[in-house]
């Protein structure tokens, strides 16, 4: 009974974000993800053996308040960083929410969310029309599914995250 360890037996069929919230609140993170660049004009721009890399962190208190931040920046083979930018969105957390295939999924609304680039001038802009998903297979796991969606797709992705560990 997957559920059960989220509720009581007889609430298990109807999770509320408040049961869920007790196993998903704390701090998140993603592996690093790489992506090599090996066109031509990579080639030349930033050198054999960059990598386009993302490093995702997720914060959600018990009252349901999130945060999500994504920073990205393409990395040549000697550590030099080029274009960094970071997404940061501020999110909730609420009722209702959805049970499927045992999955739980609770209804998230994106407050708000912008991007800035951490060189150059320094420039940010609004992201509007953004979604922020979160699926949970097993909430004593240490692990959810989360999922970015922007309104014209630039910069969506799914990830799994792990729960940090408090030093």
């Amino acid at each position: 009974m997957l559920f059960g360890l989220l509720v009581q037996p007889a609430a298990a069929e109807n999770p509320t974000a408040a049961d869920l919230l007790k196993h998903i609140s704390g701090a998140w993170r993603a592996e690093e993800d790489r992506t090599p660049r090996t066109s031509d004009l990579d080639m030349k721009v930033f050198g054999a053996g960059a990598s386009n890399v993302r490093n995702v962190n997720v914060t959600i208190d018990a009252s349901g308040r999130g945060k999500m931040s994504v920073s990205t920046a393409v990395v040549g083979r000697d550590g030099r960083r080029y274009a960094p930018s970071v997404v940061e969105a501020q999110f909730t957390v609420a009722d209702p929410v959805s049970s499927s295939f045992g999955r739980l999924s609770p209804t998230i609304t994106v407050a708000e969310a912008e991007e800035r680039y951490l060189d150059g001038g320094h420039e940010r802009w609004p992201i509007e029309g953004a979604r922020v998903s979160i699926t949970v297979i097993d909430p004593a796991a240490g692990e959810i599914e989360f999922r970015w969606d922007t309104k014209d797709g630039h910069g969506s992705f799914g990830t799994s995250l792990k729960r940090r560990r408090q030093s």
